[in-house]
This record gives structure tokens, sequence and C-alpha cells, in this order.
């Protein structure tokens, strides 16, 4: 997942781009994802946040309409444009729930794999 932006000014501009492999899709990580990308957005008080995507992706295109993107459609390029609110304790509380479990597993596969290697020896 990628944020990008001008982050300087009080109304900002952001490009979001993410992907998920064709086998782990249809099983809720694009929308997890979306939802982390959203509130960490909103976090940061962006204004605006752009994303392409091809015209038959499907997935992203619905993501981005449970979120009101308004959509501009080229030959084979949508491009879905999002407002999202000023921070909320809910758009706060997902960023750190994210945060903590990446930190959690980094920490259990860390640990995992020196019990592992000590085992081993």
């Amino acid at each position: 997942m990628e944020l990008r932006g001008i982050f300087q000014s009080w109304r900002s501009k952001t490009e979001a781009a993410f992907s998920v492999e064709a086998e782990w899709q249809g099983v809720g990580i694009g929308d997890a994802l979306f939802q982390q990308m959203f509130a960490m957005a909103q976090n940061r008080c962006v204004r605006t946040i752009q994303m392409m995507c091809l015209q038959e992706n499907h997935h992203m295109r619905y993501l981005a309409a449970k979120h009101n993107a308004r959509f501009v459609a080229d030959a084979d390029i949508v491009e879905a444009i999002l407002h999202p609110n000023w921070p909320t304790p809910t758009s706060i509380a997902i960023e750190i729930i994210a945060e903590t479990r990446a930190h959690s597993h980094l920490l259990f596969t860390q640990t995992t794999s020196s019990t592992l290697r000590i085992t081993a020896v």
C-alpha cells in the first residue's frame, strides 16, 4: 500500500496505490487495505485522494464506490477521486489497530524464526 502526496499544505492532495494478487482477491484483503489507506489519509487531513485503475478492474472500482468516489473514465483508465472527512476517533482507531497488528505480526514472525534457528542448530 502506498500513499503519496504533498502534505505541507492544508488542503493536501495524494495518490493512493495498492494491489492484491489474483489468488487472494475476494476474501476481504482489498477492503481492509482500502479502509486502512482511507483512514491514514483522513488522519493526515488529506482532502483529495486520487486512484487510477484499468477499466476492467471491477474490484478496485467497487472498493472506491463504497467510499463515495467520483469516477472519471478515459478510454482504458478510470480515475477515482475521493474526499475524506476530517479525522475521527474511528479513523484514528483503525490506523492504531492496523499498526499494532503489523508490529505484532513482525514480532511473532521474528520470534518464530529465531526459535526455529536455535532448534535447528
